[in-house]
């Protein structure tokens, strides 16, 4: 294993709100067919339960992609799509991938940090490690991701043909 160099707080908070950009523009397309398919399959809402209960469906849907975006990149990749952008990815404290079980453990963990009004936050601020909740909670860390070197191709020189393909 490679020490690998932890990431910055900048580059995590940006990396965030690329992900939070996605989120908002999945939830928004994803809410609207709710809302088109419910008032197909019904009259339009006619009283304030109504109401209430397409909101409270828009809001489950939010947290069902929130947990799933999440979930699947992290476990799958080790990088959502902001932190791909930004070149930072979620590793195990000794480097290896985070896997699934991890990433739904570290999902919860944001999610308690949101609900503690961004306190589980504040290890990725003053610590060294830049681990917040999140991270102590799965046993995770981010780090820069170093690309993988390309290795240089072996171009073999082709026969000329008849036909020049």
């Amino acid at each position: 294993m490679t020490e690998s160099t932890t990431a910055g707080f900048w580059r995590r908070l940006l990396a965030h709100a690329l992900d939070c950009i996605v989120g908002v523009c999945a939830w928004l397309l994803c809410s609207m067919w709710l809302v088109i398919g419910l008032w197909a399959l019904d009259n339009p809402p006619s009283d304030l339960l109504d109401v209430a209960l397409i909101l409270l469906a828009v809001q489950g849907l939010a947290l069902a992609l929130h947990i799933a975006y999440h979930v699947v990149l992290v476990g799958g990749c080790g990088q959502t799509l902001g932190k791909m952008a930004l070149g930072v990815t979620v590793v195990r404290c000794d480097g290896g991938e985070p896997g699934y079980g991890r990433a739904a453990l570290r999902c919860l963990g944001g999610l308690l940090s949101l609900a503690s009004f961004g306190l589980g936050y504040a290890g990725v601020v003053f610590t060294r490690e830049r681990r917040g909740l999140a991270d102590w909670l799965a046993g995770t860390r981010v780090v820069e991701s170093s690309p993988e070197p390309i290795a240089a191709m072996q171009v073999t020189p082709r026969a000329p043909s008849l036909l020049g393909a």
